[in-house]
């Protein structure tokens, strides 16, 4: 006899339920070419609170730009030169420029911003209808 994991399948249909949801179905996907950097978490923290973890090792508050503009959340890394007294024998940390478009639904709201030991914390919470206008009928 098979058994069902039902935390497992509530998680799936909730996010299949997400998916669906009229401007939730591109939320959390990046529209820029360079997906592979900075890595980052998408974490649900409780049922309308969710959160970013981007690893930025090496950037400093100053060097990270972060806007919302048009439905889309930007985030621009921009690592500052090091005039470094010496030669560096190995360079492990990528401190390249980066820039990460993430595309909001209407109903998502920025709630933090916060680096911390080499992450950048975003913090977002979904409302429940935002901008919602009761219509009477006649």
């Amino acid at each position: 006899m098979n058994t069902v994991n039902t935390r497992a399948l509530t998680k799936d249909i909730r996010h299949m339920f997400n998916k669906m949801s009229v401007g939730f179905d591109e939320y959390w996907m990046p529209t820029t070419d360079n997906i592979g950097y900075p890595p980052y978490n998408l974490i649900e923290e409780s049922k309308n609170v969710y959160r970013i973890e981007m690893a930025v090792a090496g950037f400093a508050k100053d060097s990270i730009e972060i806007f919302e503009e048009d439905a889309k959340l930007t985030i621009i890394g921009n690592a500052k030169e090091d005039n470094e007294i010496g030669d560096v024998l190995h360079k492990g940390l990528a401190q390249r420029k980066f820039t990460r478009e993430f595309t909001l639904a209407p109903n998502i709201e920025v709630t933090e911003a916060k680096l911390e030991n080499g992450v950048l914390i975003l913090r977002f919470l979904k409302q429940a209808h935002k901008n919602r206008k009761v219509i009477d009928i006649a």
